[in-house]
């Protein structure tokens, strides 16, 4: 499908998802326990796309495959990182915590060639040497990027690609024949839950922070509202432009995600910062070029 439409709502996406990375700060901030806010938001937007989705006759797969798909997509790509992004949140700025999305394609192609789906070469070794050049320089002790003993946070927040790389090959290898856009956010989101609060529960974690007031509830509501729209979205744009173009998302969430951060939190990085955003970003670039005669 080509068209103005797809365009809107893929850059409806980006800046969708670079919101998480602030809302993220706002819930570390708040007292929001990590495994816990991976689960409320995404019981809360699942249970609104369960909602939709039966409204539009549009069923929840119940398979044993769909559930194994339901649980592992929503393990990988929301409650491991989620968790793991909001305990990093307290350490970092939101910002440098958005560059990690840089990663994300690499790391998909790499191992989609570990698996045989795809060829390793030599695009993708130059995008993984520049995404660690990155790394490198954002932890570099004398960068100014970091505050003094934060690198290891950067370090265990890298965790949260790796998760979303392997939800990105696992909806390609998992998804159920002929399930629905609505119907694959929802049982996303669900299955994301259950594994987020089976972490919570066995890492001895409060389901809920110990105030409630709006500084709780405001990063709850707009986790939940961004999770239930991007992944309808998508889920609705990989099947309808394919997940070639959807490429281009990575790109245009890292910009929302920084521009997020500095207005919100007025957030202005070191010089370095840019530079190791450049490379990073240069590295996605190369990974997700295509090669030579095949478009």
């Amino acid at each position: 499908m080509t068209g103005t439409k797809p365009m809107i709502m893929l850059v409806a996406a980006a800046v969708l998802f670079g919101g998480m990375f602030p809302v993220n700060r706002l819930a570390a901030e708040a007292g929001w326990p990590a495994f816990a806010f991976a689960f409320a938001p995404a019981l809360l937007a699942g249970l609104v796309t369960l909602g939709i989705a039966k409204g539009q006759g549009a069923a929840l797969p119940l398979s044993r495959p769909a559930l194994i798909a339901n649980l592992v997509i929503g393990g990988l790509v929301i409650a491991m990182p989620i968790g793991i992004l909001v305990n990093a949140a307290q350490h970092l700025p939101a910002s440098t915590l958005t560059l990690v999305l840089c990663l994300s394609p690499i790391l998909t192609l790499v191992i989609a060639a570990a698996t045989g789906s795809e060829r390793f070469s030599a695009r993708v070794l130059l995008g993984m040497l520049l995404g660690t050049a990155g790394i490198a320089l954002i932890v570099w002790p004398s960068s100014g990027v970091l505050e003094q003993g934060t690198a290891v946070w950067f370090l265990i927040a890298l965790i949260a690609p790796i998760g979303f790389a392997l939800a990105n090959n696992c909806a390609a290898w998992l998804r159920p024949p002929a399930a629905r856009s609505i119907s694959m956010a929802s049982g996303t989101l669900l299955g994301g839950a259950v594994v987020a609060i089976v972490l919570a529960v066995i890492l001895g974690e409060n389901l809920w922070p110990a105030e409630t007031g709006f500084a709780q509830l405001l990063p709850l509501l707009l986790a939940a509202v961004i999770n239930a729209s991007f992944y309808f979205l998508f889920f609705w744009l990989v099947e309808a432009i394919g997940p070639a173009r959807f490429s281009i998302f990575n790109y245009l969430a890292v910009a929302a995600g920084v521009i997020w951060s500095m207005v919100f939190f007025q957030e202005m990085p070191a010089p370095v910062f840019w530079i190791a955003a450049v490379l990073m970003l240069l590295g996605m670039h190369f990974a997700l070029r295509p090669e030579p005669g095949k478009g």
